[in-house]
């Protein structure tokens, strides 16, 4: 649609009624437009054609209700209405001879089939109703789903006996669709001939849906009076009970947001607009400018006041109000002969102005319901709910004396001063607040499946304990049945209790449990959990609780590891092997020759780049045994550029005769035999603290 419009755009002066039909009537690749006589309708066609050829588009599939308009289309671009005139606008059905709109069946409907919750709505929402012309039907189907809905019933689950029959006679009904034919024009005469155009909007309510139809009054200059609905639609009553005015109210929302609507879009000006409703309550809200209202009410009515004018807004009987059959359900038969819903009530014929008003307005507070109340004596149990928060207690046993008290003061205020419980609490009262939070948390998360324990059901497939096999003890509590009925084990190890996930008092016992165990692992935690509790995804929520724990989170923390210093450039420059070696000493090691046993040592060198590794062994600690082996090295390695001693930690155990090599007088020896060979030594300082008397001695070679 962009590229289709951004190419017509450029003809807006060349066809300037082609560009607005296109940008105002086309809906993706289908156009739709009706022009007051022949000649107008074929000059729109010959601009269409024109103007989307240029744009390198081609128009086909033509197709009027007067055939003059389409004689200069090639027969090869119109659609042949010889053999069926039933053609598809916009997925509604149009006979293009007779000029009107119509429905088929649904395909695949068997009034005789035992349907499911799914094909129930699936067949209802392949009646494609965009203007709502089939809603007092469609909706008693919606209100059969509410129902099928509220009952718990399961997708593919069958249908009850008696929704089933209510569904059979839809279906049955369903067959009279296509007797149905509406008139596509709205108005039957010409746009000139026009005098006055008026819009009627009704809305109405019912303890089960709600709905609002617009009606378009078109009157010509001899003034003779059309009226014909436009629009409608219908919705079902909120689940949640809400009154009968405030559905009215709902009602009147909707004809409000219709009614403009249809203003906005209809393509032609509109001379008046009236808004009806049957509750007098209703107007009373709307009217109402100085009293505040509740929210509920305030938010809808201001809405209503920005749409349409209170001014607008009149009384009519419920017996004259059209959107009252969408509230009420209605056949298609009956619907299709009525003619108070296909043109409005007879007072729109009439050129008068009709008056209904009343002025015995009720309360603007009062809101009346259907129901007329009866007094009934019902003896219940009621279980106090304590308002608690569970999130804001780290300790379960606080929470657990927490609620005990609590109940223990709403007990005390019910009973006599004398008759009150004082004291610590006892045991029962613990035990009680333990299973009063257990039996909330399962209320909160798994309510369906306990209302369909309660009612003696099966729990529907899509339950999250279907596999569990659940069932409710003797205080209401959700248990697993197991199978170790037959075992020794404790009733609360057989069946243990069924615990949500990801819930504050699920946690809390988590964390009670881990604490006991001194702060266990997760698989000991969770086995002892498992002793009284089933968790959904326990080893999940375990982990979660231990992972958060502060404690395990000390314990069980990594020291603090310094960040590496850099390599020194010596180790990482590419070199000849041996080019800068490290030096370090070996030993002693002690050697026997005959009796005697001396120490020997092992000189290694290194390459700092390549990391190779040559030995020379020194037979004793002296200057000459020392650079001889130096010399060998040199002698087999090649000269290196560099020499470089390790800091010398080992040197502190080494014993006495290691230590005089590194007297300043053996250094000085040392470097004079090295200056023969033209090797300068280059002593760094001496580290006391780590190194003691070792000296990092860096040792150059000049090329």
């Amino acid at each position: 649609m962009c590229v289709i419009r951004h190419h017509v755009k450029k003809y807006q002066h060349q066809f300037p009624e082609a560009v607005n039909e296109v940008l105002e009537n086309m809906y993706v690749d289908d156009l739709l437009f009706s022009a007051d006589e022949e000649e107008s309708a074929s000059e729109k066609v010959a601009q269409l054609r024109k103007m989307m050829k240029l744009s390198g588009f081609l128009l086909t599939k033509w197709a009027s209700n007067h055939n003059k308009v389409l004689a200069d289309v090639p027969f090869e671009g119109v659609t042949d209405e010889s053999s069926n005139p039933m053609l598809k606008a916009l997925g509604i059905t149009w006979n293009a001879e007779t000029d009107e709109l119509s429905y088929t069946i649904p395909s695949n409907v068997d009034p005789n089939t035992l349907d499911t919750k799914r094909q129930l709505i699936s067949t209802t929402s392949k009646m494609y109703d965009p203007l709502g012309y089939l809603s007092p039907y469609i909706i008693r189907a919606k209100i059969l789903f509410q129902r099928l809905w509220q009952q718990g019933v399961d997708w593919d689950e069958k249908l009850p006996d008696n929704e089933h029959q209510e569904w059979k006679k839809w279906k049955l009904k369903l067959m009279d669709i296509p007797e149905i034919r509406i008139r596509r024009c709205l108005i039957p005469f010409m746009r000139k001939e026009i005098r006055r155009l008026e819009l009627h909007a009704f809305g109405d309510a019912s303890k089960l849906a709600y709905g609002a139809a617009v009606y378009l009054v078109a009157i010509d200059k001899d003034g003779k009076r059309t009226v014909n609905l436009v629009l409608a639609k219908a919705k079902v009553a909120p689940l949640k009970q809400v009154t009968l005015p405030r559905l009215e109210l709902m009602a009147a929302f909707t004809a409000a947001k219709l009614i403009a609507f249809v203003k906005n879009n209809i393509g032609i000006r509109v001379d008046e607009l009236n808004c009806w409703s049957d509750s007098k309550i209703t107007l009373c809200w709307i009217k109402n400018s100085t009293q505040k209202l509740k929210p509920f009410i305030q938010n809808r009515v201001e809405v209503i006041r920005q749409l349409t004018s209170p001014v607008l807004w009149r009384h009519c009987p419920t017996k004259n109000n059209p959107a009252d059959l969408l509230s009420r359900e209605s056949t298609v038969k009956q619907m299709a002969s009525q003619s108070l819903w296909w043109h409005g009530p007879p007072w729109l014929m009439e050129d008068k102005d009709c008056n209904f008003e009343s002025k015995d307005y009720p309360s603007i507070n009062l809101e009346i319901d259907e129901y007329h109340p009866s007094s009934v004596t019902v003896l219940v149990n009621v279980e106090e709910d304590i308002k608690l928060n569970p999130e804001r207690f780290d300790d379960f046993e606080k929470l657990i004396r927490v609620i005990a008290y609590c109940r223990r003061f709403l007990a005390n205020c019910r009973h006599p001063e004398s008759n009150r419980r004082l004291g610590p609490l006892t045991l029962v009262e613990l035990q009680i607040a333990k299973k009063y939070w257990i039996r909330k948390a399962q209320r909160e998360c798994f309510a369906n499946e306990i209302q369909q324990l309660m009612n003696g059901k099966r729990i529907t497939s899509n339950s999250q304990l279907i596999h569990l096999d659940p069932f409710l003890d003797e205080n209401d509590l959700v248990r697993i049945i197991g199978r170790l009925q037959n075992s020794t084990l404790p009733e609360m190890t057989k069946h243990p209790i069924i615990l949500p996930d990801k819930h504050p008092i699920t946690r809390a016992i988590i964390r009670r449990c881990h604490l006991r165990q001194l702060h266990s692992g997760i698989k000991t935690t969770l086995t002892m959990l498992r002793q009284r509790f089933w968790i959904l995804r326990g080893r999940r929520n375990v982990k979660g609780i231990i992972k958060k724990c502060p404690c395990c989170r000390r314990v069980g923390s990594k020291p603090f590891v310094l960040k590496m210093a850099p390599l020194p450039a010596d180790r990482i420059q590419p070199t000849r092997p041996f080019e800068n070696t490290g030096l370090d000493l070996a030993g002693p090691l002690l050697t026997r020759n005959g009796k005697t046993v001396k120490k020997s040592y092992i000189l290694i060198f290194t390459c700092m780049t390549t990391r190779a590794v040559h030995l020379e062994v020194v037979s004793d600690m002296t200057v000459v045994r020392v650079m001889e082996a130096i010399r060998r090295f040199i002698a087999r390695r090649g000269k290196p550029r560099i020499l470089q001693s390790d800091n010398f930690r080992s040197f502190k155990q080494l014993d006495q005769e290691l230590q005089l090599l590194l007297d300043k007088k053996m250094i000085d020896c040392l470097d004079k035999e090295l200056s023969a060979h033209r090797i300068q030594w280059r002593k760094s300082a001496m580290d006391g603290r780590i190194l003691g008397k070792a000296n990092s001695i860096h040792k150059e070679f000049p090329l």
